[in-house]
């Protein structure tokens, strides 16, 4: 009995009181690994999105100042504007134009433009003042060459000057549109001699035989 249980020993095998080899004690079970659990996510928010339309600015009051004064000032009532971020209000000029935006005032953006000016303008001297509840644009005027200032009446000139500027590359196209509006204003008589006359000069007969012959077919095109 003492030589089987030495060979028990040496065997790791455990003898009970009777002699008997006791079975293998069961290996242990391991611990379940922890369930990992998910940080917590912040509910996410949603971005705020500028508004992309903007209402168009139709009222304001230009005032065109003295013969002296280096600016004209546009006027525009906008409730509460001096709340909102500085940022929010631009302006940018050119020669030409200004090209006011005011962003989410009250839920909304408005802006005005301008691009056909009485007259071109110094941008390095013209600029913006925002009060509580309303915008002021300066804008600079350009010096004369007797040491003035050009002389403003009203803040859009009264006709097209991207087109006045075309007239000019195109004579004979501002000649049309002269005629035009001479047409336009004349009497039953100067609008028929108009008519004679402009007809033959898209046929190429104006003063081949030095007369106002012809009738007003083909004024169409103009219009009239």
């Amino acid at each position: 009995k003492r030589v089987e249980e030495s060979r028990a020993k040496m065997e790791g095998v455990e003898i009970t009181g009777s002699g008997e080899a006791a079975p293998p004690a069961a290996a242990p079970v391991p611990a379940p690994a922890p369930t990992p659990v998910a940080a917590a996510v912040p509910a996410a928010v949603a971005p705020v999105v500028p508004s992309q339309n903007y209402t168009t600015i139709d009222k304001y009051a230009f005032d065109a100042g003295g013969y002296n004064s280096p600016t004209v000032s546009i006027y525009i009532a906008l409730p509460n504007v001096g709340s909102i971020p500085r940022e929010n209000v631009t302006c940018e000029f050119s020669p030409s134009s200004f090209d006011l935006i005011v962003r989410d005032l009250g839920g909304k953006s408005y802006r005005l433009v301008n691009d056909n000016l009485e007259n071109d303008i110094v941008p390095e001297k013209s600029k913006i003042l925002v009060k509580a509840d309303k915008i002021v644009i300066k804008l600079g005027k350009k010096k004369t060459e007797y040491g003035g200032h050009d002389h403003w009446s009203q803040l859009t000139a009264k006709k097209d000057k991207k087109k006045k500027a075309a007239d000019a590359a195109n004579p004979a196209a501002g000649i049309m549109d002269l005629m035009k509006e001479m047409y336009d204003s004349g009497d039953d008589n100067m609008k028929r001699m108009i008519g004679e006359t402009m007809q033959k000069q898209r046929e190429g007969k104006l003063g081949a035989d030095g007369g106002m012959g012809g009738d007003l077919g083909g004024m169409g095109d103009m219009g009239l």
